[in-house]
């Protein structure tokens, strides 16, 4: 009898043929999921690289208003007017800071706004207890700072922290090639929007150090403060108004020691308070205080530089604020390069003039100078003359400006923190919660360049500079230099 059904060719594959087809399944989904990944990262590179060098930040909400004018709160470094002058009856752009960083960059094709920290955070309430320990609220805030990456850019994180940055501007050998694309194109901005209308026609690529760079400074740096002798001062009796001493005399003789305290965050946590009260004479920037923060910066104050914001602003209340009393204050405004006097008296970038005269006239008594714009362009022509790449065609910083006029009064000058120490951050000031790299390596202000030439100078211990953040500087006075 047949079977009801004729039996089939049986379909299974042997062992052996299974298991390789499995292998080669499982090799091929490892190759696809690899190349998915190569993928993946490629166009995250690729993404990084425009949000960066093409401003795309505004895409996301990393940094919300950096493209955009600024609002509320959000502050410009280093208190230069921005490029795009206000129209009538609008307001001047905002506002201050301190010696040693940068104000916004606003061209029309582009405007690096740099925001306020506690903004970018949200709005919150500080306690009163927050209030009254100001320091305790820098540090908390730093810690948040660090825990919440995607405010910030991680390649401006990456090169403010680099050793290899640090090391250079320690020996004082760096190039700007060094730093983020950020810095650098910001850097290429001021260049080609020449604000000041620089036209250096001086040597360039020299690179001087120790003895024979102080000689050159005395001898091609004259510190220098209006008198009232040329106009238009001189037709508005400014003779009579300034003080009789001149700034380079202001103390009649020479200091022993000066300290100049910079208020980069990196003097935070370096109990230098007792070291620098101990100095004869103490420098300080702008609105940096003392109250709250002595243990790290001191609470001695014989010279206070301010730029024109710190007069013109009302946020900064010049007429009130004990930061500006019973001390000598030196003033500054960025002036054109031709040092034309006439135009920078009818249309300085803040006026400092009226609250100039005023406390003149109310305390004839207080040391009060404005710094000579051909004194301030003086300076800027030697770095630049010690330099082998174009730097920003801007002032020097408040730092730098503070630096020089203390060689000029001192035999022995310490800076404090202006090159970082280890503790390098970029907590721009002790006294406030506003991060970026810039208020270290320089945007505006040619900060990098200043930076590399007081490395230059410094006849301190390396050591000295990695731990303390503290420059030795000598007081032209204690130098001979050939006629």
């Amino acid at each position: 009898m047949k079977p009801r059904f004729a039996r089939r060719p049986s379909l299974l594959v042997s062992p052996t043929a299974e298991a390789a087809m499995r292998s080669s399944m499982k090799h091929w989904k490892q190759l696809v999921l690899l190349g998915m990944l190569a993928w993946a990262f490629f166009f995250l590179a690729l993404f990084a690289y425009f949000l960066d060098s093409h401003g795309m930040a505004a895409v996301f909400h990393m940094e919300p208003r950096r493209l955009g004018p600024q609002q509320g709160r959000s502050r410009a470094i280093m208190g230069s007017r921005p490029l795009s002058e206000p129209g009538p009856g609008e307001a001047k752009s905002p506002e201050v800071t301190d010696g040693g960083a940068y104000p916004e960059l606003q061209t029309r094709e582009s405007l690096l706004a740099i925001n306020d920290y506690s903004e970018d955070f949200g709005a919150q309430d500080q306690s009163q207890e927050e209030e009254e320990n100001p320091r305790r609220d820098i540090q908390q805030n730093s810690r948040n700072f660090k825990r919440w990456r995607p405010e910030r850019h991680l390649e401006d994180y990456y090169f403010s922290k680099s050793r290899t940055v640090l090391q250079g501007l320690w020996k004082g050998s760096i190039s700007a090639r060094m730093l983020s694309p950020r810095l650098q194109s910001a850097m290429r901005e001021y260049v080609l929007a020449n604000k000041h209308h620089v036209a250096y026609r001086g040597r360039q690529h020299a690179e001087l150090r120790g003895n024979e760079l102080l000689c050159e400074l005395k001898k091609r740096v004259q510190v220098r403060a209006l008198d009232g002798s040329e106009k238009p001062f001189s037709q508005l009796g400014w003779d009579k108004l300034v003080p009789l001493r001149p700034l380079e005399q202001m103390f009649g003789s020479k200091f022993r020691t000066c300290a100049v305290v910079t208020s980069a965050g990196a003097i935070l946590n370096s109990a230098l308070g007792e070291e620098i009260d101990s100095h004869d004479a103490v420098l300080r920037f702008n609105a940096a205080p003392t109250d709250g923060y002595e243990d790290d910066v001191g609470n001695k104050t014989s010279i206070r530089i301010i730029n024109s914001q710190i007069l013109a602003t009302p946020k900064h209340q010049f007429d009130t604020s004990a930061l500006y009393k019973d001390v000598a204050l030196v003033a500054w405004d960025p002036a054109p390069y031709a040092v034309d006097l006439l135009k920078w008296y009818r249309n300085p970038d803040y006026n400092l003039f009226r609250p100039y005269m005023e406390r003149r006239k109310e305390k004839p008594e207080q040391p009060f100078y404005i710094l000579h714009p051909k004194f301030i362009w003086q300076m800027w022509d030697l770095i630049q003359a010690n330099m082998q790449e174009s730097i920003q065609p801007n002032p020097p910083s408040s730092g730098f400006i503070g630096i020089f006029l203390m060689m000029a009064l001192c035999e022995k000058v310490h800076v404090y923190e202006y090159i970082p120490s280890m503790r390098q951050t970029d907590l721009c000031h002790y006294y406030e919660q506003y991060y970026d790299s810039a208020c270290t390596l320089g945007a505006y202000h040619p900060l990098l360049y200043e930076k590399v030439l007081v490395a230059r100078l410094n006849v301190g211990s390396v050591l000295d500079l990695q731990r303390k953040g503290r420059i030795t500087l000598a007081g032209f006075s204690t130098v001979t230099c050939d006629p």
